[in-house]
């Protein structure tokens, strides 16, 4: 296995522009908080999840799409800024996304319904698909070379930081104010990004109009949209032929989605991308590592507040031991990988990550603070240690014809994970329940207490079976590759 990626390869991607050392610092001040804010906002409404279906008397299936809603903008959204960015120019597309969503924030302030809010989050989503579209590409654009795989870090890290820091932030917050004020705090530092952007992101030249696969973008959106309601409906305890036929249309749709995108002249999704087995094991680790870290994040608060009792400050504040941890970890990843090389640290990850998981599912009633302290520790590690990584060995095995395409192909499989996650992380734990949503943090007695833990240690073994097929799946790749 190769150690290391070569940064010249990008060389042949896209032609870089001269700019000082003040303007790189003012392109990552620029990019870096869409990245980082894209991400946060995605995580910082889950802990108020509760708050929000008490407030609209709503079922936690029907608040589950506040998170969802959002991400699978994101995620359909994504390949299509990509390419209008190749029309439209970088620079436009990017402010844009600020612009759309700082709109989406301020509407989901000032909310009074459930359906506006659900709007109000497409549109912040489809922002967030305009920012992470093109953030790579305006780095590789503008940014030297010697100076542009840790500008890329930067942005890996932001956005490891941003979706882990949302909740436990938002814990803190809610505690003090209104689940509204969580959108509020956003605004502030859109518009100070969005000053930024305007002033020194270069401009690029506007290219030639371009064909865009609206079937296979409607077919991928169509299937799994109606696949995670399925979900959300199994975890309400419905599931009767009417689920059964919806989940069947969502699969053909999607068997016809990867039989249309085959045929393509300009498919949706770039199916070449994944031929290496690497980069086939590397995409399905970032999706599942991705949905075990979102699903932790989404029912962790639920045992921290409703079965332990504890604050949505004390909540938040522990909450934050996995961002910490990310982050330190994070930059020195790259570090390791040189002196070993990624495929190992990558195995190395993921085992961190199983051992959590495994702590996690032994948790109980009357599991100590520092417990959950050190598993979070123990997570935050593990996540630091492998994205960076696994993203090297992505990059290092893809044709180079896909280098330009690969940030939004990636930003799409992230997002994938965490649809995925909070959707199977939300739905087993409702499953599980004995009481409805409204009444999770406020149990009467130690059965509902036990229904609620027992779907939470669901959630962690279905994930550690997920990441031990990973893990092996991994293993028996690299060693059918020569080194």
């Amino acid at each position: 296995m190769k150690n290391s990626s070569n940064p010249a390869m990008y060389e042949t991607m896209i032609p870089n522009r001269k700019t000082s050392e003040i303007s790189t610092i003012a392109i990552l001040l620029a990019v870096i908080p869409g990245s980082f804010l894209s991400h946060f906002s995605a995580g910082l409404v889950n802990i108020a999840l509760t708050d929000i279906t008490n407030d609209f008397q709503i079922s936690l299936s029907l608040s589950q799409w506040i998170v969802t809603a959002y991400l699978l903008s994101v995620m359909i959204f994504l390949p299509i800024m990509g390419k209008l960015s190749d029309q439209f120019g970088r620079k436009t597309i990017h402010n844009s996304g600020y612009i759309f969503f700082g709109i989406g924030v301020l509407f989901s302030f000032l909310s009074h319904s459930i359906i506006y809010l659900l709007l109000s989050r497409i549109l912040q989503g489809i922002g967030a698909a305009m920012l992470q579209s093109v953030n790579m590409v305006i780095i590789t654009e503008n940014v030297p070379t010697e100076k542009r795989v840790k500008a890329l870090g930067l942005i890996g890290t932001s956005v490891g930081i941003g979706g882990l820091l949302g909740a436990p932030v938002g814990g803190i917050l809610i505690n003090w104010f209104s689940w509204n004020t969580l959108f509020l705090i956003q605004l502030p530092f859109v518009l100070c990004a969005l000053i930024v952007a305007i002033h020194f992101i270069p401009s690029d030249p506007r290219g030639t109009k371009i064909r865009f696969d609206f079937i296979g973008a409607s077919l991928f959106a169509f299937s799994i949209t109606l696949i995670v309601f399925v979900l959300s409906q199994i975890g309400e305890g419905i599931f009767h032929l009417k689920q059964v036929v919806i989940v069947g249309i969502g699969l053909l749709s999607l068997f016809t989605f990867i039989r249309w995108i085959k045929r393509y002249h300009s498919p949706f999704i770039e199916l070449s991308i994944f031929k290496h087995p690497i980069v086939k094991i590397g995409s399905c680790i970032i999706i599942g590592s991705y949905a075990a870290c979102f699903a932790t994040i989404v029912v962790l608060p639920f045992y921290l507040r409703g079965v332990l009792e504890y604050s949505t400050t004390a909540s938040g504040l522990l909450l934050m031991i996995y961002p910490l941890f990310l982050s330190f970890f994070g930059p020195i990843s790259g570090a390791i990988s040189a002196r070993i090389g990624s495929y190992k640290v990558v195995q190395i990850a993921l085992l961190f990550m199983i051992a959590a998981f495994t702590f996690f599912a032994f948790l109980n009633m009357d599991s100590p603070m520092w417990t959950i302290i050190v598993i979070l520790a123990v997570l935050g590690i593990s996540m630091g240690l492998l994205t960076s990584p696994n993203y090297d060995l992505i990059m290092e095995n893809i044709p180079a014809a896909f280098l330009g395409s690969i940030g939004g192909t990636i930003a799409l499989l992230r997002n994938l994970g965490m649809v995925v996650g909070t959707a199977l992380g939300i739905s087993i734990v409702n499953f599980s329940a004995i009481v409805p949503v409204t009444k999770w943090l406020t149990l009467d007695n130690i059965e509902e207490q036990i229904s609620i833990l027992n779907g939470f240690t669901n959630v962690f073994i279905l994930f550690i079976c997920i990441l031990v097929v990973l893990f092996i799946q991994l293993k028996i790749v690299g060693r059918k590759i020569p080194s």
